[in-house]
């Protein structure tokens, strides 16, 4: 049964307002739907002249969607749908594998970790196309990545998996480092959904029934996996939880080894349906199998108990089994309080009211120390961890609030980058070395100081409006009929508030606004920000088009594939590697003779930039309009396809942009109304056309009458 879920709210003009959740591992993605294709209207030919009004589309032709995508389906208040990580039961992990020392193979500690990748037969039943993406894109370039950003301080040399147990049951000898079935091995060994070949596998070792024999039962030690520290097996299975919970990957460890504890084997499993092979997806496609795979690798509740020090002693003291105690509640080996431990935060709502707040912190070293530095601020003891989402999206990602496009959150929002506060928590496993020149800028919560990092979203709202200053990197404009369009934090994208109005009122300690514009006071409960487990917090969040429920393109500036149609290019507007989102201050009119159109939701665009000596320059179409201080206003008009398009840009500040700045100065005179002269009847091409058969009929009468006169 799917868990895709509907809310709908109705708008005063009869749109409706529809929060979809549907599953995992994916995105919480605004999305402009349309049930068909829509066109702005034109106005009618005047009889007279004077100005020409202009008409938008029937507000009824756009529909806002928010589509969730997450692992788990959303309860009923939730607008938001998170990834479910979800942390394998004790009978699929095999814990304290034995792997024989290598003496012929030596490595320094600071060579690259080793993945191999092991690809199910199902990956090779997929479509060619989906099968080409796999295996030739998403992992290569996935694991390229990782191989380079992390190192294995004690590196393996083959690794050899244990075999699973029929019963589950096993014992341990003395003095020797295998584990023993309890009467019989297992037909088959898993990782996860795909079954181990017989190659990767150890020599299965049983006890009998009355212990009185224990000793090697069937098929030697087999090869293993030479050369690898990790070995990943890929499958593309129709499983239950992708028909459940319509997840696009989920993955996992499987084997740790003996020593240091380390994942040494996990699986990846992408749910066939969920496979995009669009392109303006594949970013985020990545970015999931990226997610993933850190899941596997360290990244995970349930291996928390499991983490060492830089000396290799473990942070939570085990038992003689060499395991730490395990709590029957949460499912999981229980960690120390050195690796998470809770915490109390006083937490500001409506009412000028205050609760407390509880979290729970990742206390490791190199975490915290990343932390303070992010966030600018000395005293954060830790870095937070999820707490919402349900078992699964709780604990196994950082807090969406405060890292909320950073790729290790509960959900993908936009632009997933890995931080190095995640390379800082995988160093902190006690088996890697991170390389944190692989780690990628994140914007969000940069320099916000202590107020942003350890307190309610509402304190940082209100402080920011008493002071007149902007609230991001949160909103308070409420998502509407039309759009009012803005960009995305980082400037990047065009994006809308997702402040919206809930079925049912918030908790309590999620209520944060004591006045909206237009709302009355007595339903303020019901309004918040989208993503569930970003606390309500509302944000400026990137979102698609869909065309009768087909994806048509994302508002990613950045990437070429999201041009819109000439004709339907309004704003003038400008996709690719150099392009950028900027405000615009007034709609963009296209106009042609005695039509103009417009288009109803508007607010900002995407434009090419690029830096001189000069300043900033913005490029519409092949006209460069330099930013002299940041809010100028360029007035644009220029000529496209037969139209001329008329609208005013803000400028964003030109350190926003480039490396080297001059001071900023008022713009030159010819700069403020920069405009070209067009006229606008000129740009009609039937109008030309039918000049030029006037002038062709007029030839031959001009021809006699200049014989006439000469003869």
């Amino acid at each position: 049964m799917s868990s895709l879920r509907a809310n709908q709210t109705l708008l005063s003009d009869g749109t409706r307002l529809l929060l979809l959740s549907v599953g995992c591992s994916g995105r919480n993605l605004l999305s402009l739907t349309r049930s068909m294709e829509t066109r702005p209207k034109m106005a009618a030919e005047p009889r007279s002249r004077g100005p020409v009004p202009y008409t938008r589309p029937p507000l009824s032709a756009l529909a806002a969607a928010l589509l969730l995508l997450g692992c788990s389906p959303a309860p009923a208040t939730s607008s938001s749908s998170s990834c479910h990580h979800r942390v394998p039961g004790g009978g699929e992990v095999v814990y304290k594998v034995y792997l024989k020392e290598n003496h012929v193979l030596k490595r320094n500690v600071d060579q690259n970790l080793r993945i191999k990748t092991i690809y199910d037969r199902s990956v090779e039943d997929l479509l060619p196309e989906k099968r080409h993406l796999i295996k030739n894109k998403l992992f290569p370039q996935a694991i390229s990545y990782l191989e380079k950003t992390f190192q294995v301080r004690k590196p393996t040399g083959t690794i050899s998996l244990s075999r699973q147990c029929a019963t589950n049951q096993y014992l341990r000898k003395k003095g020797d480092p295998h584990r023993y079935c309890q009467g019989a091995c297992a037909e088959h060994t898993r990782c996860g959904p795909v079954i181990v070949p017989e190659e990767h596998l150890q020599q299965c070792r049983v006890c009998s029934e009355d212990e009185w024999y224990c000793g090697p039962a069937g098929l030697p030690d087999q090869e293993g996996v030479r050369d690898a520290d990790f070995v990943l097996y890929v499958s593309a299975l129709t499983t239950e939880r992708c028909g459940q919970e319509n997840i696009i990957a989920y993955a996992a460890y499987c084997q740790l080894e003996a020593e240091m504890d380390r994942p040494v084997a996990g699986y990846a499993n992408l749910c066939p349906n969920m496979i995009s092979t669009q392109a303006q997806e594949f970013i985020g496609m990545l970015s999931t199998v990226k997610h993933e795979i850190i899941h596997a690798l360290g990244f995970s509740a349930g291996l928390f108990a499991f983490y060492h020090d830089d000396d290799g002693n473990p942070l939570t003291a085990r038992y003689a089994d060499g395991l730490p105690p395990f709590n029957d509640s949460l499912g999981l080996y229980q960690w120390s309080n050195k690796v998470v431990d809770k915490a109390v935060r006083l937490w500001d709502i409506r009412g000028n009211k205050m609760l407390r707040h509880d979290v729970f912190l990742l206390l490791t070293p190199r975490v915290v120390e990343e932390a303070r530095k992010h966030f600018d601020c000395p005293i954060l003891e830790g870095m937070e961890l999820e707490n919402q989402g349900g078992m699964g999206t709780e604990l196994n990602h950082w807090e969406k609030r405060l890292l909320e496009n950073e790729a290790m959150t509960g959900s993908h929002t936009q632009n997933r980058v890995f931080s190095r506060i995640t390379l800082a928590l995988m160093e902190d496993t006690g088996w890697y070395k991170a390389n944190y020149s692989m780690a990628e800028k994140l914007d969000w919560g940069r320099d916000k100081g202590c107020d942003f990092v350890m307190k309610s979203c509402k304190f940082w709202i209100d402080q920011k409006k008493e002071k007149r200053q902007l609230v991001s990197p949160y909103c308070d404009t409420l998502r509407s009929n039309p759009l009012q369009l803005t960009c995305r934090q980082d400037q990047k994208a065009v994006a809308v508030c997702n402040l919206q109005k809930f079925p049912k009122q918030l908790p309590q300690e999620y209520q944060y606004f004591d006045s909206l514009n237009g709302v009355p006071s007595e339903d303020l409960p019901y309004y918040g920000g989208s993503v569930e487990i970003a606390d309500y917090c509302p944000f400026s969040q990137e979102f698609s088009w869909h065309l009768s429920g087909e994806f048509q393109r994302s508002s990613d500036c950045r990437i070429m594939e999201n041009q819109p149609d000439p004709f339907k290019n309004y704003g003038a507007e400008k996709y690719g590697p150099n392009s950028v989102c900027l405000i615009q201050k007034s709609a963009f009119v296209m106009a042609q003779c005695r039509k103009k159109l417009s288009y109803p939701d508007w607010g900002s665009g995407c434009y090419q930039v690029s830096c001189s000596p000069k300043g900033l320059k913005v490029w519409v179409k092949d006209t460069a309009y330099l930013c002299s201080r940041s809010g100028q206003v360029l007035t644009v008009s220029i000529q496209m396809n037969g139209w001329v398009h008329a609208g005013n840009l803000i400028c964003p500040a030109c350190w926003d942009f480039c490396d080297s700045c001059p001071p900023e100065r008022d713009p030159p005179a010819s700069n403020v109304t920069r405009a070209l002269s067009i006229d606008l009847c000129s740009c009609s091409s039937s109008l030309v056309v039918t000049l030029w058969l006037l002038m062709a009929n007029l030839i031959p009468l001009l021809t006699g009458f200049l014989l006439c006169v000469w003869s």
